[in-house]
């Protein structure tokens, strides 16, 4: 039985602290391609709650490329997290493959992030890999 998308929301966590807002969303362990979809609807609805001025598309844009690159090529269910404000929106998608991702010549969801965003990596933490990217309105 699938439950909808509001449902599967509850699991977010929102958090604010001062003016920044962090919320968290892990993809569900059965269905992380279906998961994908309800990241979009995470990534809107943070950019909503956060009050970023930016354009709301992108970030779910870009969420939704990191996510779909960890689904099909990391390791375990990915963990996408927000951090935004009105001006600024980071967001983060937490694998357990350490595989660096990079920028290949015929492929295009990274360079789409990178076009989006004002910045965008790699690191570790954890033991997990973090693929990054930062948004501005």
């Amino acid at each position: 039985m699938r439950l909808p998308v509001q449902a599967l929301l509850v699991h977010c966590a929102l958090v604010a602290t001062s003016s920044l807002t962090e919320a968290v969303f892990s993809l569900p362990e059965d269905d992380q391609r279906g998961g994908v979809a309800l990241a979009r609807a995470f990534a809107r609805r943070a950019a909503l709650i956060c009050g970023f001025r930016g354009n709301h598309d992108d970030v779910v844009l870009v969420v939704n490329e990191l996510t779909t690159n960890a689904v099909c090529h990391g390791g375990g269910p990915p963990i996408v997290r927000i951090f935004g404000d009105l001006g600024r929106v980071l967001v983060e998608v937490v694998d357990y493959d350490a595989t660096h991702p990079e920028l290949r010549a015929g492929g295009w969801g990274l360079k789409l992030v990178a076009q989006l965003s004002k910045s965008w990596g790699v690191t570790e933490r954890a033991g997990q890999k973090v693929v990054w990217c930062e948004l501005t309105a």
